[in-house]
C-alpha cells in the first residue's frame, strides 16, 4: 500500500464498497480501502488454494487485526500463515526511509514489528523489502543480517547505475559494515525499475508484465500476450539467472481484482510454457538460491543519493525525471524531524530508567500503566520513520505531531513518577531538602536524568521565573550557575549549570528566589552575564574582514570574530597550536517551482536555479559573559532595516573542569540556530569555510551508525544536487593536519561543494504551483521558524576520531530536565541515596535497555503449543525480561586502541537490577535465539562461501531477579 498518506487514522475504519473485479482505487481513496484489503485477501486466499499474499508493514495489519478482524478471520490467518501462502515479510511496524532516519529508530520499528509476528504467529521474516525509500543505505544489509534475513529486495537508486546493473546482473552480496564485512553480508536483488512493476519506453521489455496485465484485465488481446512476454524474457531473464521477480499488487485494493487477471493469465494456452508462477518471496529466493551462482560482492557503498531516470510526476505519487535528485527530503518538513528525534531520545531515556528502577521495590507506581506511557511513544516514533522524507499532507504530519507530542508528554510524566516513587514521602509531592527555616513563596524543583551508561560532565539548562536565584543540589549545598534571558519565554530566564553525572543516574536541584539577606550578603547561586553590544555591520563591510577582533575563549579553543562584519574569522585550537580560518554565515538556494520549469522542486527533489547566495543584508552581535561559558548571539537579517531577524545562532563555548572529566564540554563549540519564516521557494544552508585543502570531499554518516567518504563528482545534470547527501548524526572535512568535524541533533543534509567548504541544508519553503501537487495537497508551503543543535568539533585527526563518536552519542542523548513547581509540604528524606551508576568502556554504547513487555512464553515449543490451543503465552507481562543493546562505536582499524574488542562483565555492570538468572543472546530485534538462525549461504565471486549466522554481540535478552 502506498505510504503517501500517512499512516492509519480512524477514518481507515469507515465502511466502503468493494469496487468490484478490475476496478482501480484513487489514491486519495487509501484510508477507506486499507479493511477492503486484509478482508479480502484472507477471503480470497481460503477460497483459492493457488494464491499467495505478502504483508509488509504492520501498523496497518495489526490495527486491522486488533480492531477490525474477527475471532473467524483470525483463525483463517493463522491457518493461511501455517501454510505459508500469507507470508509477512521485512515485518517491521512500517517500512522506514533510509536516508533520514537514525539507527535507534530503525532498530526500535523493526523490534515493534517483529515481537508482534512472534506473540501472535510465532514467526520470524525470513526476507526483507525495502522499495519505497529513495535511496538505500549501507546500514541496511548489516541490521538486517542481524535482525535474521536471508534476502533482501531494493529498487530506488540513482538511475545511472541502475542501468548499468541492468546490462550486467541486478543481483549481488551487499557487505555493509568494515567491521563485519562477510560475516553479516545479506544477498540482495534490484528492481528492474525503479517503481514497482512499472516500465519505460527507453526499456520496452521491462514493461512487458504491466502491459500483459493491461492486456489481461482490460483489452483481453491474447495475440499480443506472446509478444510481450517474448520481450520480457529477453531482457530480465539474462541478467536474473533465468527467474526474474516482478511484483504486483500496489494498483489494486481488491483481492479479487489482483488476483483474477494472474488466474486468466495463466490459463491462457500463450503462457503454458512461460512457467509464470504467482509466487512468495521465499518461492523467489530459494529458486535463486538453487542456482548456485556465483553473485558479485558490493562492500560498504550506499545508494544515495538518488536519482530517478524516464519517469515524470504521476498524481499521488513522486517519481523523478532524469533531470531531478531526490536529495531536497533531507531538509523537507524540518520542524517534525527535529520533534522525531527529540521524541526517540526521550524514549531512550524513559526506557533506560523504567527499567533500571522498576525491578526495584517500588510503592506507588503501576507497572502496566508505565509500560504503556513507553508502547505509546514506541508506536509513535516507529510509524514516522517512513514520512521523515517530507511527503505527507499537512493534516497527516499534525497527526504525526499529535502522536509524537501525547507519547512524550506521557514518557514525561513516567519518569516524574518513578521520581516521586522513589521519593519516600507522598507519591503526588517530589521530596527535596527543606533549606530554610520556613519555605519562601516561588521556586522550583528539577530533576536531572542522565540516560547514557558513561559519567558526563555538561552544562544543563532549567528555566526559572526569577532573574535572582538561589541554587542547591540535592545535599543543600549551593551550586554556581549563570542566569540569562530564555530564548523560549521572554518572560523567563535560562539557568546554566555545570553538573557531572554519573551513567543511568540523576541530579536534584533545588532553585529559589533569593532572599534580600542573601542579597546583601552577596550569597549567590548564580551569576549575571556581562554583555557587549555589537551594532549592525552591513555585508558590504567583508572586503574589510580581519582587521579588528574579538575573540572568547576556553581551555581548548580562542575563537575570534571580526567586529567589522560580526562574523567568525578564525579557530586557535590549542593541542595543535595551529589557527584555522573558519567563516561561517546563512546562504539561501532559489528554487525552480513554476509551472513550465523542466526540473521542479518539491518535497524529495532539490533543484535550484544556480548556486547558494547570501541573503542577508546586516548582522548584529552581541556577547554574553559569565562563569560557565561565552555565549554569541548574532543575528541575521535580510534588509538593513528589518525589525526581526531571519537567521539567529547562538554559539556557546564552555569553560569546564580540567582533565578528562570537562573533555567532551570543553572541545565542542555548540551551536543552536533558529530559521524562519522563509521567503517563498527559498532553501537555507549553514555554510562553514575554511582553508583546509580538502579537495572538495566531505564525510557523512550513515544512520548515525557509521561514516562514508563522499567525494564530489561531476555530472551532465544536476551537479549540485546529486552532491548533497544525509547527515543524520555527523560529517567531517579534513586535511593532512585538521578535521573539522559538525555534529547535528537531527538529520540534515550536507555537501562540500567547494574544498574547506560544509553546507548544511536545513530549512526550505515550496509552493509547488502544478496541479498534481496541489491536488494531493503536498506543497511544501512550510512558514515555521526552525530551530536545531550544532556541535562543532577542531583539531587533529587524532583527536577529533578520539571525542568525535561519543560527542555525537551524547548530542543525541543529552540529560533530561524535568522541573516542577515547590510547596510548602516539600522535603527531602533524610536518608535519600543516590543510585548506583553504570559505567560502560568509552568505546560502548549502551544502545537500549528496555522492558519490552512480551507475554509469550520464553519456551519456543510451549509459545507454539500455546498458539495451537488458541491463547497466546502468558496472561501477564513479563518485567523481568529485559532487551539490551551493545553497539561498539569503532569501526575495526578506526581507532589504535578504542577499536579493539572489548570484554564487560553484564551482571556488574546491572547488577543494580537483581541477579541475572539467565541470558539468551538473540537476534537484533530480540525475538529470535542467535542459534536458532540459520541463515542462507550464497556464493561468492571470488570462490568463497559463507554462511551469515549473527555474530556475538547483535543483541541480548535476559531475564533478571528483582532483589528483595
Amino acid at each position: 500500500l502506498p505510504w503517501a498518506l500517512g499512516p492509519p487514522s480512524m477514518s481507515f475504519w469507515e465502511a466502503v464498497p468493494d469496487p468490484g473485479p478490475g476496478r482501480h482505487v484513487p489514491l486519495s481513496h487509501t484510508q477507506a480501502y486499507v479493511t477492503t484489503v486484509y478482508t479480502s485477501v484472507v477471503e480470497d486466499l481460503t477460497r483459492n488454494k493457488q494464491h499467495r499474499f505478502i504483508i509488509v508493514d504492520q501498523e496497518f495489519f495489526r490495527l486491522w487485526w486488533d480492531g477490525v478482524a474477527s475471532a473467524k478471520q483470525k483463525v483463517q490467518v493463522h491457518e493461511l500463515v501455517a501454510q505459508r501462502r500469507l507470508e509477512f515479510v521485512l515485518g517491521g511496524q512500517v517500512m522506514h526511509d533510509e536516508a533520514v532516519t537514525h539507527v535507534d529508530d530503525q532498530i526500535l520499528q523493526l523490534t515493534e514489528g517483529h515481537g508482534f509476528l512472534y506473540e501472535t504467529f510465532g514467526i520470524q521474516p525470513q526476507f526483507s523489502w525495502q522499495v519505497y525509500s529513495f535511496g538505500a543505505s549501507t546500514t541496511t544489509p548489516t541490521l538486517f543480517a542481524l535482525a535474521g534475513f536471508s534476502g533482501h529486495i531494493i529498487s530506488r537508486i540513482d538511475y545511472d547505475l541502475k542501468v548499468t546493473m541492468q546490462q550486467k546482473q541486478m543481483q549481488f552480496v551487499w557487505r555493509g559494515s568494515k567491521s563485519l564485512m562477510a560475516q553479516q553480508e545479506t544477498f540482495t536483488h534490484d528492481l528492474d525499475e525503479n517503481g514497482y512493476c512499472l516500465g519505460t519506453e527507453k526499456h520496452p521489455e521491462h514493461r512487458a508484465w504491466e502491459l500483459v496485465w493491461e492486456l489481461v484485465a482490460h483489452q483481453g488481446e491474447w495475440e499480443r500476450v506472446e509478444e510481450e512476454l517474448t520481450l520480457f524474457s529477453l531482457g530480465s531473464a539474462s541478467r536474473s539467472a533465468g527467474c526474474c521477480f516482478w511484483p504486483t499488487g500496489l494498483q489494486c485494493f481488491s483481492a479479487i481484482c489482483q488476483h483474477g487477471p494472474s488466474d486468466e493469465l495463466h490459463q491462457q494456452p500463450h503462457t503454458q510454457d512461460r512457467c509464470l508462477l504467482g509466487v512468495r518471496h521465499t518461492d523467489y529466493f530459494q529458486a535463486i538460491h538453487s542456482t548456485h551462482i556465483s553473485w558479485h560482492i558490493r562492500n560498504h557503498h550506499n545508494f544515495l543519493p538518488y536519482s530517478s531516470g524516464d519517469l515524470t510526476p504521476t498524481p499521488g505519487l513522486f517519481l523523478l525525471d532524469m533531470f531531478h535528485s531526490g536529495t531536497g527530503f533531507y531538509a523537507s518538513r524540518s520542524g517534525l524531524k527535529g520533534l522525531a528525534r527529540r521524541a526517540s531520545a526521550l524514549l531512550y531515556a524513559g526506557e533506560s530508567m523504567f527499567t533500571r528502577f522498576m525491578l526495584a521495590p517500588h510503592r506507588f507506581l503501576d507497572q502496566a500503566w508505565g509500560l504503556q506511557q513507553l508502547q505509546k511513544l514506541r508506536w509513535a516514533v516507529s510509524e514516522v520513520t517512513p514520512h521523515l522524507s517530507g511527503l505527507t499532507p499537512p493534516k497527516v504530519r499534525d497527526m504525526f505531531v499529535e502522536h509524537l507530542g501525547a507519547g512524550m508528554q506521557g514518557v514525561c510524566k513516567l519518569m516524574a513518577s518513578i521520581i516521586q516513587d522513589r521519593s519516600l514521602g507522598h507519591p503526588d509531592v517530589w521530596s527535596v531538602r527543606c533549606l530554610c527555616a520556613g519555605p519562601e513563596p516561588g521556586g522550583h524543583f528539577a530533576m536531572v536524568y542522565h540516560p547514557l551508561a558513561w559519567t558526563v560532565t555538561t552544562i544543563v539548562t532549567p528555566t526559572a521565573d526569577f532573574p535572582e536565584v538561589n541554587l542547591t543540589d540535592e545535599t543543600g549545598n549551593p551550586v554556581p550557575a549563570q542566569v540569562q534571558n530564555s530564548k523560549e519565554t521572554p518572560s523567563a530566564y535560562d539557568l546554566l549549570v555545570l553538573t557531572t553525572i554519573p551513567g543511568f543516574s540523576y541530579r536534584h536541584y533545588v532553585i529559589r528566589p533569593m532572599r534580600r539577606a542573601q542579597k546583601d550578603t552577596q550569597e549567590t547561586g548564580a551569576s549575571v552575564d556581562s554583555t557587549k553590544q555589537f551594532g549592525r555591520r552591513p555585508r558590504t563591510n567583508r572586503r574589510q574582514a580581519g582587521r579588528r577582533p574579538v575573540h572568547m575563549e576556553n581551555d581548548c579553543y580562542t575563537v575570534y570574530l571580526d567586529k567589522d562584519t560580526n562574523l567568525m574569522h578564525s579557530i586557535w585550537e590549542r593541542q595543535s597550536n595551529r589557527t584555522i580560518q573558519v567563516t561561517q554565515e546563512f546562504m539561501e538556494y532559489h528554487d525552480n517551482s513554476d509551472e513550465g520549469q523542466i526540473s521542479i522542486s518539491n518535497n524529495y527533489v532539490f533543484a535550484p536555479n544556480g548556486t547558494s547566495k547570501p541573503v542577508w543584508a546586516a548582522v548584529e552581535m552581541e556577547i554574553l559573559e559569565g562563569q560557565l561559558l561565552t555565549e554569541i548571539q548574532r543575528c541575521f537579517y535580510r534588509t538593513v532595516n528589518d525589525r526581526d531577524p531571519t537567521y539567529t545562532i547562538y554559539s556557546q563555548l564552555a569553560r569546564g573542569p580540567p582533565g578528562a572529566d570537562g573533555e567532551l564540554l570543553c572541545h565542542r563549540i555548540e551551536q543552536e540556530y533558529r530559521v524562519g519564516p522563509l521567503e517563498l521557494n527559498h532553501e537555507a544552508i549553514w555554510r562553514t569555510s575554511t582553508h583546509l585543502n580538502t579537495a572538495q570531499v566531505l564525510y557523512s554518516d550513515n544512520n548515525g551508525y557509521q561514516m562514508q567518504r563522499r567525494a564530489y563528482k561531476q555530472y551532465m545534470v544536476n551537479t549540485i544536487t546529486r552532491n548533497y547527501y544525509p547527515m543524520t548524526q555527523s560529517a567531517f572535512i579534513q586535511d593532512r593536519q585538521s578535521r573539522l568535524v559538525l555534529l547535528s541533533e537531527q538529520v540534515h543534509g550536507v555537501s562540500s561543494q567547494g574544498s574547506g567548504q560544509m553546507e548544511d541544508f536545513f530549512h526550505r519553503q515550496l509552493l509547488i504551483k502544478q496541479q498534481w501537487a496541489l491536488s494531493v495537497n503536498v506543497t511544501l508551503n512550510d512558514t515555521s521558524v526552525v530551530h536545531s543543535v550544532l556541535w562543532l568539533l577542531l583539531g587533529p585527526s587524532t583527536l577529533t576520531r578520539d571525542l568525535g563518536q561519543r560527542s555525537g552519542v551524547a548530542l543525541q542523548h543529552r540529560p533530561v530536565v524535568l522541573i516542577r513547581e515547590l510547596s510548602e509540604t516539600t522535603r527531602v528524606h533524610p536518608d535519600f541515596q543516590q543510585q548506583e551508576a553504570v559505567m560502560l568502556p568509552p568505546s560502548l554504547h549502551l544502545q537500549i535497555l528496555s522492558i519490552p513487555g512480551w507475554t509469550y512464553n520464553l519456551n519456543h515449543t510451549k509459545h507454539l503449543q500455546n498458539l495451537q490451543k488458541g491463547h497466546q503465552g502468558q496472561a501477564k507481562v513479563d518485567f523481568c525480561r529485559v532487551l539490551l543493546w551493545l553497539h561498539h562505536l569503532y569501526e575495526k582499524g578506526q581507532h589504535p586502541v578504542l577499536s579493539q574488542p572489548v570484554m564487560v562483565n553484564l551482571q556488574s555492570v546491572l547488577w543494580s537490577l537483581g541477579s541475572v538468572v539467565s541470558m539468551e543472546e538473540c537476534s537484533l530485534t530480540g525475538t529470535w535465539d542467535v542459534g536458532t538462525l540459520q541463515r542462507w549461504s550464497w556464493k561468492i565471486q571470488d570462490g568463497h562461501q559463507h554462511r551469515g549466522l549473527c555474530a556475538p554481540g547483535s543483541g541480548f535478552a535476559r531475564d533478571f531477579q528483582p532483589d528483595p
